[in-house]
Parts: C-alpha cells; sequence; structure tokens
C-alpha cells in the first residue's frame, strides 16, 4: 500500500523544468521571504471553472442564479474565485451528447493544475451556489490564514477510530513542536536587504473534518480530487497542510502522517520562497468565497524584476535560445 507520500501534483513536473531555465538564466537566488507570507500577500487563487450547461433559454429563476456566478467571478458579493461560462447546447452540431440533464452546472479543477475531468455536477440551483462557494470549513481555514498562520493542517479522518487517533496524536504532538523549532531566516543577515515587515512567528493550526459531513461534501469532493487516486484510501486518514490564500499542497496518507513528512512540509512553508512565480510551488487552490485582496495587507516588499508571468516567458525564450546555440 502507498502511504508514505509527500507527491505534489502531476502540473508541477513541467513548472520544475520551466523554474530550473528560469533560476539557470536569471541566476537570482531564493526569495528570502518565507513561503506562507509571499504567497498570502502575494499569490491570488486561480479561478475554477464553472459551466453552465443550458438548451437555447434559461428560466427567470435559472438566470438570477447565472446572475449571481458571474457577480461573484467579477467579485461583487462573493468574491469566488472562478470563471463562468455559458456553454449553449443548441448551437452545437451534436447538442447534449452526454444525456444529462440540462440545465446544469458543471464545475472543474484550475486549469493550471493539470487536473481534467469534472469535480461536480448538479442542477443550475441558488442552494447549490451557495454549497459552491461556502462550508463551514472553508470559512475557517480562511480567518485562520487572514490571522497568518504559516499553514492549517486539515485532518481527513477515515471513520478507523485507531488510525484517525494516530495522526491526531501526529499533529498534536508534531505541530508544536515544528512550532518552537524552526525558524524563519532573517532576510537582514543574509541578504543585507530590507524586505519590510516579515512575519517571524510560526503558528499552525490543525483542523478535523469528517468524511461524513452533511455541510462538507463539496469541500471533500474537492480534497479528494487533488490527487489522482485519494479517493482509493477510504480507510486510511488523509492530512492536507493549506497555506497562503488556500493552496491545498499535498496529502499525507496514513503511514505517511509522520514526524518526517510533517517536517519536511513545515520547512517548506516556513522556508524562503523558492519561486516567486506561483506555478512554481505545489499546491491547488481551494474554491471559496472571500476578497483576500481587501483583508489581506502586504507588509513585505521583496520584488524580483521579471517575476511576472511575462518576464517569466521572457527567461524561458531566453533559456531555449542558450541551449541551441
Amino acid at each position: 500500500m502507498k502511504t508514505n507520500r509527500r507527491r505534489s501534483l502531476g502540473i508541477f513536473k513541467w513548472n520544475l523544468t520551466a523554474a530550473l531555465l528560469f533560476g539557470f538564466i536569471s541566476g537570482v537566488a531564493a526569495c528570502p521571504i518565507p513561503v506562507f507570507q509571499y504567497s498570502l500577500e502575494y499569490w491570488d487563487p486561480d479561478p475554477y471553472d464553472v459551466v453552465v450547461h443550458y438548451n437555447s433559454e434559461l428560466t427567470a429563476n435559472q438566470q438570477a442564479v447565472v446572475d449571481m456566478l458571474q457577480a461573484a467571478e467579477r467579485g461583487e458579493g462573493h468574491h469566488a474565485n472562478i470563471t463562468v461560462i455559458l456553454n449553449d447546447h443548441s448551437q452545437m452540431n451534436h447538442p447534449n451528447p452526454s444525456g444529462k440533464a440540462m440545465p446544469r452546472i458543471e464545475v472543474r479543477y484550475p486549469m493550471i493544475s493539470g487536473i481534467r475531468g469534472s469535480l461536480w455536477e448538479g442542477p443550475l440551483e441558488k442552494d447549490i451556489v451557495e454549497d459552491l462557494f461556502h462550508s463551514p470549513i472553508r470559512q475557517e481555514i480562511a480567518e485562520k490564514l487572514l490571522d497568518r498562520h504559516a499553514g492549517v493542517w486539515l485532518l481527513l479522518e477515515s471513520g478507523n477510530r485507531n488510525k484517525d487517533n494516530q495522526a491526531r496524536r501526529t499533529l498534536e504532538e508534531e505541530l508544536p513542536r515544528l512550532e518552537n523549532t524552526l525558524k524563519v531566516p532573517d532576510p537582514s543577515e543574509e541578504y543585507g536587504i530590507d524586505l519590510g515587515d516579515i512575519h517571524t512567528d510560526i503558528e499552525f493550526y490543525m483542523l478535523t473534518l469528517n468524511r461524513n459531513d452533511p455541510d462538507e461534501q463539496m469541500f471533500i469532493n474537492m480534497l479528494l480530487g487533488i490527487e489522482r487516486d485519494l479517493k482509493d484510501y477510504e480507510d486510511e486518514p488523509i492530512v492536507i497542510p493549506i497555506y497562503g490564500r488556500g493552496l491545498m499542497m499535498y496529502a499525507l496518507i496514513g503511514e505517511g502522517i509522520n514526524a518526517w513528512t510533517l517536517a519536511d512540509a513545515g520547512e517548506f512553508l516556513t522556508g524562503p520562497c523558492s519561486c516567486q512565480v506561483k506555478a512554481g510551488n505545489p499546491g491547488v487552490d481551494i474554491l471559496m468565497s472571500i476578497d483576500w485582496d481587501s483583508n489581506v495587507e502586504q507588509r513585505s516588499t521583496y520584488s524580483l524584476p521579471g517575476a511576472d508571468a511575462g518576464g517569466f516567458f521572457d527567461r524561458m525564450e531566453e533559456a531555449e535560445d542558450l541551449f541551441e546555440n
């Protein structure tokens, strides 16, 4: 059984190559701001695709739900990280080949995640949209990240009491130890530059989630879809570290929830940011309703020229030219 794992997503393999080229050309050292702070202050959540499948016309109530989705996409009201796609099947050569009821909503992970297929499908109804954006656990995660916790460690219980208790005990023992032993690098000593207000206090937060919680089924589906085979581990507890603006880092499963793997994840979260380009770091964003920009103060000031997407791809082209010559 594959239990001792620290896997990131498949898309990270592509980004690793890009990041290596970027680093080779730029010759720039890691950003000295800790990952948990930089990701909170600068990395916007990637949008989920919310596809509305319909046939020619919508009723007034259905159109109101579409209007709600589009308002959330614009950041009005819900501020959800979504992209709304209207798919009128009456305009297609082969309308509704799946034969599924319409109108309906189909939710897909962010394209950059590399995760293909649907996260969820269901009717075009207001209550469904509310569940898509909101849940108590997601709200609590957002609150703790906004409080500048270095990471939220979410324990998804298996239902096996002995295994779940063992995973909980490991977290309860190791997270306080890591809070006391991990250190945020001192940028003034190591880099000799002013980086603004660097958050040096390390505080972790643990959350427990029952797989049968009726209010969290949408979120649980989201969690179990970030890696290809997580749904195969129904009888194992799963721990997912969450950081930044809701990035689900990767899954630790069963016996893989141990002092070594927790320390490894903690060191990443509190260490210097290795790549300012968000796509070069592990994680899939949570879909949730939170206005991050209005609630997060950018206290750090470090900026790397060309670290935006445009500069990144310019360096990719330079790297390709260099290798060809």
